[in-house]
């Protein structure tokens, strides 16, 4: 221990943003987010070494800032920034075919027997449940409005 404690008496400003900037640097391979809110606690941290009075600028004090900053920005960084870690995409239902159907129009494939039946999408068919026990015949126009698997739920 006292091989350690000379070395915290020495912290300056410069050496706080020394470890926000290698904390940036590690989000920027990793992507988790987290260390960003440490970075931002670092620099904090540093702001605080600059201007506090030098009666309370010591290392341990230093220490109490990163602690509470740290652990404030990833709670808040986990709660109300918690959509950053989802990308948002312009294309939502790429790669899911049976997402991507829904709101569009089919055809029937013959007439459906106990509400459950086929349609044609496309090039494809599907099997298809009539909403709400719709009554649908064989080359109407129906409307998919969700999936279930691979059926489709469909309403004249």
């Amino acid at each position: 221990m006292e091989i350690i404690a000379p070395l915290f008496e020495v912290l300056t400003p410069w050496h706080w943003l020394g470890l926000a900037l290698i904390l940036l640097g590690l989000e920027m391979m990793f992507g988790t987010y987290d260390l960003l809110w440490l970075a931002g606690a670092a620099f904090l941290t540093a702001a605080y070494a600059v201007i506090a009075p030098d009666g309370i600028n010591g290392w341990q004090s230093h220490l109490v800032v990163f602690s509470i900053a740290g652990v404030a920005l990833i709670v808040l960084g986990r709660t109300a920034f918690a959509n950053l870690r989802k990308p948002n995409s312009d294309r939502p239902t790429l790669n899911m075919r049976n997402e991507s159907l829904v709101g569009k129009t089919a055809v029937a494939v013959g007439d459906f027997a106990g509400g459950e039946g086929r349609v044609k999408v496309g090039d494809s068919t599907w099997m298809a449940h009539a909403r709400h026990g719709s009554v649908i015949a064989d080359g109407m126009e129906v409307t998919i409005e969700d999936v279930d698997g691979t059926m489709l739920i469909v309403t004249a």
